[in-house]
C-alpha cells in the first residue's frame, strides 16, 4: 500500500483517533502527570494507554521496527514515572504519547526523516528495551524496599 493510502487508512481508524485523543489529553493537558501523582495505580493506568500506540504500529502499520521504537519510548516513560519524587515532576514534561504519535504519523506518511530515524533506532531500541526492563525491575524493587523501610520507620516517630 502506498504512503497516501496507508496514511488515509490509518486516519480513518478508531484506534488512530483514540491515539490522538490520548496524546491530547495526557500530554497536551498534562493529565499524564496528574494521573502519575497517584502512587502505583496512576503509573499503571497511564501506561496502559501506550497499548493503543503499540497496536497502531504492530497491527495497522505492520512495522516491527516502529513497534520496537514505540515500545522503547513507552518503557522509558514507565522508568521515568517510577523514579521516586522526581518521576512525578518529569511525568509533566515527558511527552511520550506525543512523540509516539508523531512517529506513527511520520512513518505512515512515508516521511523519509522519520522512517530513517526509526530504522536507525530499531536495533538500539531492542537492546534498550532489555536494559529498561532490568532498570524497571530494579527500581521497582528499590522503591518497594524504600516503602517497607518507611512503613517500619514511621511508627517509631510517634
Amino acid at each position: 500500500m502506498n504512503h497516501p493510502k496507508r496514511l488515509h487508512s490509518l486516519q480513518q481508524s478508531r484506534s488512530y483517533h483514540s491515539a490522538k485523543k490520548i496524546s491530547y489529553w495526557l500530554d497536551d493537558n498534562y493529565l499524564d502527570g496528574v494521573i502519575g501523582l497517584v502512587p502505583v495505580v496512576g503509573d499503571i493506568l497511564s501506561q496502559s494507554f501506550h497499548a493503543v500506540f503499540l497496536y497502531l504500529s504492530a497491527v495497522k502499520l505492520r512495522s516491527a521496527r516502529l513497534t520496537l521504537v514505540i515500545l522503547f519510548n513507552s518503557l522509558l516513560d514507565i522508568l521515568i514515572g517510577l523514579i521516586p519524587f522526581l518521576g512525578e515532576v518529569l511525568d509533566f514534561v515527558n511527552k511520550s504519547y506525543k512523540r509516539n504519535l508523531a512517529l506513527i504519523e511520520g512513518f505512515a506518511s512515508g516521511d523519509k526523516a522519520v522512517v530513517s530515524r526509526v530504522n536507525r533506532q530499531a536495533a538500539m531500541a531492542a537492546v534498550g528495551i532489555v536494559l529498561l526492563l532490568v532498570g524497571i525491575v530494579m527500581l521497582a524493587k528499590w522503591t518497594f524496599s524504600l516503602l517497607v523501610a518507611l512503613y517500619h520507620w514511621l511508627p517509631g516517630l510517634f
